[in-house]
């Protein structure tokens, strides 16, 4: 990329470096990744993307026919708002987006009803669904508990939204940290081997005398290890051009569609952003 009409060393300075992904981690709800080639703001960005703008599918509106229960009814709608439901990108349109009114049509919402009667805990997989794909992640969260004699009975409206509007949009929990990085003065160490028991996560092996990291993605970056040591002996630091990625979703959608998704709308943001600029 031209930057300006410096040449040689100056102008490499300002080089691009191609950002890659690498896969530690994937299993059911959970995916850990490293990102290098990269910087503190772009992983910020995307991170805060994944939290904030990632489409997922939440109770919106709970309509009460019958309510006999301890819990007032705005309580109830709350508590149902936040049962994480699956979610299916395609085939719905957000609410602003949608043709209707009301937002109650079939391209924008889903409709769960509700009926019980005590004595019975409500639970999640009581909710019965208009589409057998958008359903509560899970059947087992209780919902309230009723009495002898005492009925529920309710609408609930679930509609497309972002977690920046409210906590029960958001898709999961995004997280990252620096790579640590691990640097030894052999001069200075003394194979006193105080740092191995200094570890809390009991990372740091002696290796011919020497200490040595097992798994440096393990690392706080806490520097107890530095801190016994002889003066300069270790240097804990950071990698500010690499991140590890730890996700964990809600259930709605696996943790890679998160990022993906994430990912494509920082690009449409981009691509919005050019288009903006080449009309000044």
């Amino acid at each position: 990329m031209d930057v300006d009409d410096r040449g040689g060393e100056e102008a490499a300075e300002y080089e691009v470096k191609k950002m890659e992904i690498k896969i530690r981690k994937l299993e059911g709800d959970e995916m850990e990744f490293v990102l290098s080639g990269a910087n503190p703001a772009f992983a910020n960005a995307l991170r805060r993307t994944a939290l904030r703008e990632v489409p997922v599918m939440a109770i919106d509106e709970v309509e009460f026919k019958v309510n006999d229960s301890a819990m007032y009814d705005e309580v109830l709608a709350h508590r149902l708002a936040l049962v994480p439901l699956r979610t299916l990108l395609k085939g719905y349109n957000l609410p602003g987006e949608c043709g209707c009114r009301e937002g109650r049509c079939p391209k924008c919402s889903v409709s769960l009803t509700l009926k019980r009667e005590g004595p019975v805990t409500a639970l999640s997989g009581d909710l019965k669904s208009t589409d057998e794909e958008v359903v509560p992640v899970s059947g087992s969260v209780p919902i309230i508990k009723l009495e002898k004699g005492q009925h529920l009975e309710l609408t609930a409206i679930a509609r497309l939204g972002f977690g920046k509007e409210h906590a029960k949009w958001q898709s999961g929990v995004v997280a990252y940290k620096y790579m640590p990085v691990f640097e030894l003065d052999e001069k200075a160490c003394d194979s006193c081997g105080a740092c191995v028991n200094a570890c809390p996560v009991k990372i740091i092996e002696l290796a011919g005398k020497k200490p040595k990291i097992s798994d440096i993605m393990l690392c706080t970056i806490c520097k107890a290890c530095a801190e016994v040591c002889p003066p300069k002996a270790i240097r804990i630091g950071s990698d500010p051009t690499k991140f590890i990625f730890h996700i964990e979703s809600a259930g709605g959608m696996p943790p890679e569609q998160i990022i993906l998704k994430a990912m494509g709308v920082l690009e449409d943001k981009l691509n919005e952003f050019s288009k903006q600029v080449k009309k000044l």
